[in-house]
């Protein structure tokens, strides 16, 4: 018990230390910008980004939404990337995103989608500009970090992105940034507020550490990794805490006969909050104890991929979930995201095929299964180069499945996208 006590101090104290450390270096990055724009000329800097709108048709009524949005939705979108070397060992990061929603009720449907985020920053670096009925403008920093190497080891603090996983679909070893690949229209993808330290034992090997602050501990995340080549696989190990539980888990990359290949293990030992999971209508494997959700459960992710000499791509990957559904897993949607599961399905599959039809139009599709509810959800796009700095992307989410199932709620959409970047 006197463990579990000191334990807990030590925590309280350094969850406390690196929320001081957050507030600080937001106050420090905007005095080093304001200095840059005044001695801009003393500084190395780069600046790019581009400027997209993406047209969306929805044929169909969005599940779990409380009221009727409208069919057509209209978002522009402007994102800058900034990159300052006030020094020769430090760099400075700012990149964001500005958007222009229009769609009817996009207000309410914003603040629905608000409530539902539990893994919001710690930094509260967005700005609503107007938040009107059908009008919603809205800019989000999601990059902002100072980083400063010495030697072998670099620290980077603010906010980033810590991608783990070496999957290309689902990364269940992702503790800290895990990605929705049904998320086509924000390739940066969120980051997040972090401390990381790395140190590289050589070239092919590192030792990470990294730790992000939480208003709670269910927040609170913090994991180790070390990394390095074992018969021309990189291979990680992890281990950490997050959303209250202990974290264990293992990935690697590689080669099979010149395709690629890839998988991760995690270990969770779960303690999850009763009441969060109160509606939880699949907990396998998982005990209530003292109102909280305890148990062990594992999520392994396996992928492959090989591209043809005529330019014929074909990725496959699967993902099993150890307390995952294996009836109508869209009763568990809301589950996974305080879970932090990748799927609320026991099981998934991921098809991609991919070709250049010329070396300026790009075609692929994609599918991803849940083979217990037999739902699906696919992805056929079009890509056109229109010139060296504009490209016009038309895509389709058709999907089936019987009510409740993973994929049987959601609506038909239509995308259509023109991207110019500079």
């Amino acid at each position: 018990m006197q463990t579990i006590k000191k334990a807990d101090t030590v925590f309280r104290y350094t969850n406390k230390l690196l929320i001081t450390m957050m507030n600080t270096f937001k106050k420090i990055f905007i005095l080093i910008i304001i200095q840059t724009m005044v001695y801009a000329q003393n500084s190395d800097w780069d600046l790019g980004g581009y400027a997209r709108n993406l047209f969306t048709l929805t044929d169909g009524a969005i599940s779990d939404l409380p009221l009727e949005t409208g069919k057509w939705q209209n978002t522009a979108q402007l994102r800058l990337n900034f990159f300052l070397y006030p020094a020769e060992s430090f760099q400075a990061t700012l990149q964001s995103r500005s958007l222009i929603v229009w769609q009817k009720n996009i207000r309410q449907t914003y603040t629905f989608l608000d409530l539902l985020e539990t893994d919001s920053y710690f930094l509260d670096l967005t700005y609503d500009y107007k938040d009107e009925e059908n009008l919603y403008l809205r800019n989000e920093i999601d990059r902002l970090n100072l980083s400063y190497t010495s030697g072998n080891m670099e620290i980077i603090l603010g906010r980033q992105r810590l991608a783990w996983g070496t999957c290309l679909v689902w990364n269940p070893t992702d503790l800290f940034n895990p990605y929705d690949v049904l998320d086509f229209d924000y390739e940066e993808r969120p980051g997040t507020d972090a401390l990381q330290i790395q140190y590289y034992l050589g070239p092919l090997s590192q030792i990470n550490i990294s730790v992000t602050p939480g208003k709670t501990r269910e927040r609170v995340i913090y994991a180790g990794r070390f990394r390095t080549n074992f018969y021309n696989y990189d291979v990680a190990v992890l281990a950490g805490w997050q959303k209250n539980s202990f974290k264990a888990g293992l990935n690697w990359a590689g080669e099979i006969w010149n395709a690629g290949f890839s998988g991760e293990i995690l270990y969770t030992d779960a303690h999850y909050d009763y009441k969060a999971l109160a509606m939880e209508p699949n907990a396998q494997n998982l005990t209530v104890t003292n109102g909280k959700i305890r148990g062990a459960h594992w999520m392994m992710a396996f992928s492959a991929n090989y591209t043809f000499a005529n330019s014929f791509y074909i990725h496959s990957e699967y993902l099993y979930n150890s307390i995952g559904a294996t009836d109508n897993a869209g009763l568990r949607r809301f589950t996974v995201l305080y879970t932090g599961e990748l799927s609320p399905a026991r099981h998934a599959v991921f098809q991609e095929f991919s070709y250049n039809i010329s070396p300026l139009l790009r075609s692929s599709f994609f599918v991803i299964l849940n083979p217990n509810d037999k739902s699906w959800i696919a992805a056929p796009s079009l890509q056109y180069s229109l010139s060296q700095n504009w490209d016009v992307l038309l895509m389709a989410f058709p999907s089936d499945g019987k009510t409740g199932s993973e994929y049987g709620d959601y609506p038909a959409q239509y995308f259509f996208r023109l991207k110019y970047s500079f």
